[in-house]
């Protein structure tokens, strides 16, 4: 009894993540990293994620567990590039390209909002929000896009965990890190 008095007055609680601010970090330049899981018609791929976005640029690395690259995806000027180990493709949309090289949309355009627990601005979309205004539920470009998890970084409140589906197709993405300009 004792013991359990003395290890509970050492328990922390939970960190409270405060409401979601009015404020919020520009969709124009992020950088994050972390895992990615995906899953497409019976298959799957996991390992980590690095994405550097700025207005007109992306760069994006995908890398086994172990670390080893698998695919580069860099859009600059309007061209879309993929590397993987058999090669290198080019095309102008990521969605096309990752379809044809990887067998899965990666939908970029959207996703540099959808990250961030926004809509992209290019089309309508409907939204959940919780008791603290954090985003819960996004529907948009047939993408539902479910926020399981957000965390502090800076002063912003942000997601963590991220989930998007679209028909057969399932990302899932745990942000270890954030920078923001």
């Amino acid at each position: 009894m004792l013991w359990s008095l003395l290890l509970g007055g050492c328990a922390t609680p939970p960190l409270s993540l405060p409401a979601m601010s009015t404020s919020q970090p520009s969709a124009e330049a992020f950088e994050l990293n972390g895992r990615i899981g995906v899953r497409h018609d019976g298959q799957g791929f996991s390992g980590n994620l690095s994405w550097l976005h700025r207005a007109n640029e992306d760069e994006i690395q995908l890398r086994s567990p172990l670390g080893q690259t698998v695919a580069r995806i860099q859009r600059k000027s309007g061209i879309v590039t993929l590397e993987t180990q058999d090669g290198h493709y080019t095309a102008k949309s990521p969605a096309e390209l990752t379809e044809q090289v990887l067998g899965w949309r990666l939908p970029l355009e959207g996703m540099q909002y959808w990250v961030l627990a926004r809509p992209s601005p290019d089309s309508t979309a409907e939204s959940k929000r919780d008791e603290n205004l954090r985003v819960i539920r996004l529907r948009q470009q047939e993408w539902e896009i479910e926020y399981q998890d957000y965390r502090m970084e800076g002063n912003f409140v942000l997601p963590s965990r991220i989930v998007m589906r679209n028909g057969t197709l399932e990302l899932k993405l745990i942000v270890d890190g954030w920078e923001l300009p």
